[in-house]
């Protein structure tokens, strides 16, 4: 698995960076179709948060921040000065381009795949949309091993999105859909209780909720 992981984590870096280096700090640039379809997985993923906690004080680690988008969103749309945000990718040129283009109160910009420090809540947007592989089997355990990593490093949730389907595979265009009866139940297993969120304008979406006990 840390052979395939290596691999993987290079073919990712060097497919973000030529779209960003193509496309800019836009949501094409990190393989979004649009800016409405990534704002609307933003507000699905923080009414999650809020459902939880109830406040903004709070630590979020964003694995996979790309060119800081949802960080942007959340200064846009909460004022909370009380809540820390910690912004991860692969790229080195997309956290080179957040440390320079960002100084939002409490945001920092780190390169790697799981929080540096405990936070409150984890949550990734998009993160294991592309994949590096055509092997399904591959790909799933790749994930999990990334959710293993961040769940050692959160306090009270991990919340993500997959694009989902059933049976699970990988298009042509290597975009993963996650059958979502199965990645729930190993979230369970593994972690704790899960829950799934769905929303009639992303019907192939399917966002995961898990919580400590």
């Amino acid at each position: 698995m840390f052979k395939f992981r290596k691999s993987f984590d290079a073919k990712l870096e060097k497919k973000y960076a030529k779209r960003f280096k193509k496309y800019g700090a836009t949501p094409e640039g990190s393989y979004w179709l649009g800016s409405n379809r990534q704002n609307l997985r933003f507000k699905i993923l923080l009414q999650e948060i809020a459902k939880l906690q109830g406040h903004w004080e709070l630590s979020l680690g964003d694995i996979g921040c790309g060119y800081g988008a949802l960080a942007q969103y959340i200064s846009d749309e909460y004022s909370s000065k009380d809540l820390r945000y910690y912004g991860y990718d692969i790229s080195k040129d997309l956290i080179n381009f957040c440390q320079k283009n960002y100084s939002l109160s409490g945001a920092k910009f780190n390169i790697g795949t799981k929080p540096h420090l405990e936070v409150d809540i984890c949550l990734m947007s998009g993160t294991f949309n592309l994949t590096a592989t055509k092997n399904l089997t591959e790909w799933e355990d790749y994930i999990f091993k990334i959710l293993t990593d961040c769940w050692l490093k959160t306090k009270k949730a991990l919340i993500f999105n997959l694009q989902t389907s059933n049976p699970a595979y990988i298009s042509e265009g290597n975009i993963f859909y996650a059958d979502k009866r199965s990645v729930s139940s190993r979230c369970s297993l593994l972690f704790g209780p899960t829950s799934l969120v769905r929303h009639t304008d992303l019907p192939h979406d399917t966002t995961f909720v898990v919580q400590r006990n």
